[in-house]
């Protein structure tokens, strides 16, 4: 067998051990043989690397029936450190996550301007990664990688954001912009894609192969994980959900398309109605301009019907896309998570009445769970750490 061939065995090996261990959490050296097919001896042999480089450890004996009682193996939480950056409209976030994407360190810097060039956002960008560990005592050696997220379309593999609809760049290699000033290996994706990779990894489709997280920001986006792996199509901006049309005849979504579904369920585009009915008088609600997406969240909890009626418009919209999701992708699951469900029943019911309208009967013994999850603003770092283990530690034939 040529060297070339057994390097590239080995660290499919290495990939299929360090994920089944990921996923069990806690598993003996002998069930590891008998869940991937491999001899104890390969097992034996990989798994000793896997400690010495930290990444595994033993942890206490398994039950046993008799005889020497197996030592288990589980993922080191400190065998590896990243730092996972997330850019929003108004901040940028960062957080230094361990192998099991813990948040050890945290900082946050808002952004003050209608308007940023690349430049001065990689400038920002360093400046939050320096200043997070110098407060956490953490040095550039101990980091294996950066992970960005970016809410736009993203080419993963070139590093360049093909559109991000903040400051309207268009084909700005971002990637190498920021690895040149920070100097510390970089990868950069979708932040939506980051969430389907940490779900996969750490979160409730560990262990699922075929899943899609919906996000409800300021747009609307998803992550496909499909037989396990990241689906990305052929320039990487897959998963472009919120563009999806619903109504050719409906409002202008920042894509330039009518009847999106971000134009109707994004966070921006329902602030948009809000701030119409305000100014119009159809929603009494004084200084229109100064309103927050807080003070939307509370009138549709006040059940003010006139909000009602754009969540209403909006779980319509939202749901007509998820039935179609399942129609084409036919998920075992689909978590919706962001900022936006914080509006719970006023968009999530109609929704499911969509959902319900929409998905043949064909499809329904098929059984795709939606499930609405919590939603924390750390969510989105913790996301884009884990891109940095998903990229170092993922399976050559993926390479």
């Amino acid at each position: 067998m040529k060297k070339s061939t057994t390097s590239f065995v080995r660290a499919y090996n290495r990939y299929n051990i360090l994920t089944t261990i990921r996923v069990a959490e806690l598993i003996s050296r002998i069930d590891i043989a008998k869940s991937i097919g491999l001899s104890q001896a390969s097992i034996t042999g990989i798994t000793a690397d896997l400690i010495a480089e930290g990444l595994i450890q033993e942890k206490k004996p398994g039950a046993h029936e008799g005889g020497r009682p197996p030592i288990l193996l589980a993922i080191s939480p400190d065998g590896a450190y990243e730092i996972g950056i997330n850019l929003t409209i108004d901040k940028i976030d960062v957080a230094i996550t361990n192998f099991q994407a813990q948040i050890k360190a945290f900082h946050s810097i808002e952004l003050d301007s209608a308007y940023y060039r690349a430049q001065d956002i990689v400038d920002i960008m360093a400046l939050a990664v320096q200043e997070c560990m110098w407060e956490a005592s953490f040095s550039k050696d101990q980091i294996a990688g950066i992970g960005i997220g970016i809410p736009g379309l993203v080419d993963s593999e070139s590093g360049i954001i093909r559109f991000l609809p903040n400051y309207g760049w268009e084909n700005i290699n971002f990637r190498d912009l920021f690895q040149e000033k920070i100097h510390i290996p970089t990868y950069i994706e979708n932040s939506s894609n980051n969430l389907a990779i940490a779900e996969h990894w750490f979160g409730l489709g560990k262990g699922i192969d075929n899943f899609v997280v919906v996000t409800l920001q300021n747009g609307v986006g998803a992550g496909c994980i499909l037989n396990g792996h990241l689906a990305r199509g052929c320039t990487g901006i897959a998963g472009e959900f919120g563009h999806l049309t619903t109504n050719p005849d409906g409002p202008l979504c920042r894509c330039g398309k009518k009847g999106c579904i971000e134009a109707y369920a994004g966070n921006n585009s329902l602030m948009r109605d809000a701030k119409n009915a305000a100014s119009k008088g159809i929603w009494d609600k004084k200084n229109p301009e100064r309103l927050t997406f807080e003070d939307l969240l509370e009138a549709v909890h006040a059940k003010e019907p006139e909000i009602l009626k754009f969540y209403h418009k909006a779980g319509i919209a939202l749901g007509m896309g998820i039935a179609h999701l399942i129609t084409l992708l036919n998920p075992e699951k689909i978590f919706i998570t962001g900022k936006g469900v914080q509006a719970q029943g006023a968009l999530f019911d109609p929704m499911f009445q969509a959902v319900n309208k929409f998905v043949s009967p064909k499809f329904e013994g098929y059984g795709t769970e939606i499930i609405i999850k919590s939603w924390s603003e750390t969510d989105w770092v913790r996301g884009a750490g884990t891109l940095v283990l998903n990229e170092i530690y993922k399976s050559p034939t993926i390479k």
